[in-house]
């Protein structure tokens, strides 16, 4: 969207909050009447409001959970390819040098022991 469009849309929007705030002050109705009027909207603003911050804060403990379990798997499968490598190396490293397999050991990262 373009700038002169953007701020198009944000008077078009500020025009109507101030005209729904004009409507309601200059409305003829009673002190009474009107705080009632503007009690009632504002408990309804309020529930929509606790709504949508609760599905905002459901959304964002599934994303979480969802972020984790992937980050799990990508560490697991790291872990395993790590090995992988690291016993292929050290089978190579035998063959070339005829050593047996006590003698010759690849340590892990500290990271990794640490899992």
């Amino acid at each position: 969207m373009s700038n002169s469009s953007t701020k198009f849309l944000e008077g078009l929007l500020l025009g109507g909050v101030l005209g729904f705030i004009g409507g309601i002050l200059f409305a003829p109705k009673s002190g009474r009447e009107l705080r009632k009027d503007l009690a009632d909207g504002s408990d309804e603003i309020y529930k929509q409001a606790s709504t949508s911050i609760s599905d905002f804060k459901d959304r964002g403990q599934q994303a979480m959970q969802d972020f984790q379990s992937k980050g799990d798997a990508v560490l697991k499968q790291a872990t395993q390819q790590f090995q992988e490598t690291r016993d292929q190396l050290s089978q190579k490293i035998q063959e070339m040098g005829g050593k047996s397999s006590s003698k010759v050991s690849l340590q892990e990262p500290e990271s990794a022991q640490h899992m």
